[in-house]
């Protein structure tokens, strides 16, 4: 059950995903879409564990992660390179890509309705009920050298 969007929105708790110039190459199906974006060896993944919508393929409506024919559609989105990727402070994703396609996930009272995960090991999740968590995992400590 998506949440309902305020007319109002503070672009101050707004995050930026660092998507920018990275293509989609990987769509993962199982109980929810992953998108994975490989680039240099490195991986960033988005998560989709409630409804979502793209827009620019065909008819604009809601697809469901629970309908195996709404989730296929998201395997349009293999190769489109991202423009801007964006987590809104209330808990929405906005993903546009180059060719004008848009990828949304509105926030859902019951779960958690998208994460993402850098490949800087970062990691930001919407909150049930809206709103945004982030978390930065520490670089793993480097061996020192034997003498």
């Amino acid at each position: 059950m998506a949440v309902r969007q305020d007319a109002v929105h503070d672009e101050s708790e707004d995050i930026p995903l660092p998507l920018r110039g990275k293509a989609v190459t990987r769509c993962i199906v199982d109980n929810a879409i992953g998108l994975d974006f490989i680039d240099d060896g490195k991986r960033s993944t988005i998560r989709i564990e409630s409804s979502f919508q793209i827009r620019g393929i065909g008819a604009d409506k809601s697809l469901s992660i629970g309908r195996v024919e709404d989730m296929g559609k998201a395997l349009v989105l293999i190769g489109k390179t991202v423009e801007k990727a964006l987590a809104r402070g209330d808990g929405a994703l906005g993903v546009t890509f180059d060719d004008g396609t848009v990828l949304s996930v509105l926030p859902d009272l019951l779960t958690e309705a998208w994460e993402f995960a850098g490949s800087d090991r970062s990691v930001v999740v919407c909150n049930p009920g809206g709103g945004l968590s982030m978390f930065v995992e520490p670089e793993p400590a480097k061996a020192k050298p034997k003498v």
